[in-house]
């Protein structure tokens, strides 16, 4: 999907709306979606930036707030970010104020994101060296003291050395990680398309989608060594067992971590917390202005705010982002942050990535698919797989915890699987007939094979066809990396059907916990409204796609579908590529 996103912005020199326009033109909407799910998210971020900002420079008191150096466990740590930076109420019915402290460094916070970004993207790219090579350092100066420290390799042992693949059966686990790695990627927030706009149309983009991904995930790992080193030194210190602190979410980085590092002899303490909470706060404000800027890029795109000016959309966006950042400045901001977090990332962000993807592998050039296999063949292929994968959803919904459940209803299943197997054969028997009776050239067996690969793969095919034409164009894109058939698939089967099944576990949550996180009903339904005014404007673009878009845009059609005067057959190259000839009607 990283290929996909930074390949539309970089081909067609779009963002998200009109890239998305260009794979089909009543797409459009899941660039406005992604962009409302992004102003969403970015209000929030900008609170726990907020709260890192708040840290650091609390880090340059004589004595750390969050200390424990004279306590026995970490309540210090907790009570200080709980009661005295939060000021968390009891319950999330009950407010008074916005905490003042907290509301100071989230106008710091987005004043810092404006000025990232008013000079536009020539400078912003400048600002990135800092954001970015300066926390590396600043990580590599925290992983080396870390591992230094006595009981780091205990910390060590719990990151890397203690397995348990239990976990593996909980749903909801899977949901965390994939919605992370979207946040982490920023994938379905439109940024990577705009970015991707920024690009030459044939720059190695595959290769710099690897590049990123890789980049991440490594740096996302050699941050683990650095949290649990010196994690370990606290548990060594206190005599405490690991499974009693926060590992993870905002218990990890503001109670957990600070407490550890205060044990640190002398100033170093002090050294360390400001070196931590200032790698924090950058790396937090590369985020914001990047997911800003691709709100900014996509609304120019929007017929409601194409002619309205960059610096006008960027004041006008970071503004009302502050204005919307102080619903969590408030001393209930905590439980609203958890709520929203959950229903747009767990659900909005999901849905977004499923859309993109059938967007490319079941909708682009479904006409061009109509005349090589027929419309019939079509319909019901699409139909038996889709029918397969909603019962599929179904048992994971329904019976993933009830085991004999499931093994009373394998032979149904089974049943119903073996007609939607006999569906899809029957489905490519249609089609080959359709691809026959074209050409007296094409044999039998050889209209089935066409018909099948056609059936399977011929959407995301031709749109990667298109993109690699672009990618690979001219002398210095000729040895650039392409896009394949192995891509193809996963975008067109696995993305989807990963995507549904996650989605089932997060309803399956909510249905078995009566709504998350205990909150009251209201709630739940205030949560449930955000998650459907985000996905509102996908239907909505489909429905009336001109009064999305700034301007009509042209879909482009390098690759030819059927044409009313000829005809077209397909050959079949088994070293993953296919082509399409034409023969015209005599």
């Amino acid at each position: 999907m990283l290929i996909l996103e930074l390949s539309v912005g970089q081909v067609f020199q779009t963002a998200a709306v009109a890239g998305m326009a260009n794979v089909h033109k009543r797409y459009s909407g899941l660039g406005v979606s992604g962009t409302v799910a992004s102003f969403i998210i970015v209000c929030y971020y900008c609170v726990v930036m907020g709260w890192s900002l708040i840290y650091l420079v609390e880090s340059f008191y004589p004595e750390l707030p969050w200390s424990i150096r004279n306590a026995e466990d970490v309540t210090n740590a907790d009570d200080h970010f709980i009661k005295e930076t939060l000021h968390l109420s009891s319950s999330i019915t009950e407010t008074t104020y916005i905490v003042g402290k907290i509301f100071a460094a989230v106008v710091v916070q987005w004043i810092c994101v404006y000025l990232c970004l008013w000079k536009g993207v020539k400078a912003t790219g400048r600002i990135v060296y800092v954001t970015m090579l300066v926390p590396i350092v600043m990580l590599f100066i925290l992983l080396i003291r870390g591992v230094t420290l006595e009981g780091a390799s205990n910390g060590i042992y719990e990151y890397i050395g203690k397995w348990d693949m239990s976990n593996l059966s909980e749903g909801q686990m899977w949901v965390d990680a994939s919605t992370q790695i979207f946040f982490s990627l920023s994938l379905a927030f439109g940024v990577m398309q705009a970015y991707g706009s920024f690009n030459e149309p044939n720059s190695n983009v595959v290769q710099n989608a690897f590049i990123i991904a890789i980049s991440n995930c490594m740096f996302s790992f050699l941050t683990g060594f650095v949290v649990f080193s010196i994690i370990g030194h606290l548990t060594y210190i206190q005599g405490i067992p690991f499974d009693s602190l926060a590992v993870g979410g905002p218990g990890l980085a503001f109670v957990t971590y600070p407490a550890a590092l205060s044990l640190m002899p002398g100033i170093s303490a002090n050294i360390f917390c400001v070196i931590f909470f200032l790698t924090f706060f950058m790396l937090g404000i590369d985020s914001a202005f990047s997911m800003v800027e691709g709100i900014v890029a996509n609304l120019q795109e929007t017929r409601l705010f194409g002619n309205v000016s960059r610096s006008f959309l960027l004041i006008g966006t970071c503004g009302l982002g502050c204005f919307g950042s102080m619903l969590y400045a408030a001393d209930i901001g905590y439980y609203m942050l958890d709520l929203i977090d959950f229903y747009v990332n767990n659900f909005c962000l999901l849905i977004i990535v499923f859309m993109e993807a059938h967007a490319v592998g079941w909708s682009h050039d479904r006409k061009g698919l109509y005349g090589l296999v027929g419309k019939n063949a079509t319909v019901l292929f699409e139909f038996a797989l889709s029918a397969g994968l909603f019962i599929m959803i179904f048992t994971v919904f329904v019976l993933w915890e009830y085991s004999s459940l499931v093994c009373a209803y394998g032979v149904g299943f089974g049943c119903i699987g073996g007609v939607i197997l006999i569906c899809v054969l029957f489905s490519i028997y249609i089609g080959a007939k359709h691809v026959a009776a074209y050409s007296n050239e094409i044999a039998d067996h050889g209209a089935l094979v066409s018909a099948a690969y056609l059936l399977f793969s011929h959407q995301p095919i031709v749109f990667g066809d298109i993109l690699n034409s672009a990618i690979t164009s001219g002398e210095e894109g000729m040895k650039n990396w392409k896009v394949n058939i192995i891509w193809a698939s996963f975008v067109k089967f696995i993305v989807p059907t990963c995507c549904m099944i996650l989605l089932a576990f997060t309803a399956r949550t909510i249905g078995r916990d009566q709504g998350y996180g205990g909150y009251p009903l209201g709630f739940q339904i205030l949560g449930t409204f955000v998650m459907l005014f985000v996905i509102s404007f996908i239907p909505f673009a489909m429905i009336a796609p001109k009064l999305v878009l700034k301007n009509k845009i042209t879909l482009n059609k390098q690759v030819s579908s059927r044409e009313k005067e000829g005809s077209v057959k397909a050959t079949i190259d088994f070293a993953g590529d296919y082509n399409l000839e034409k023969k015209e009607s005599a």
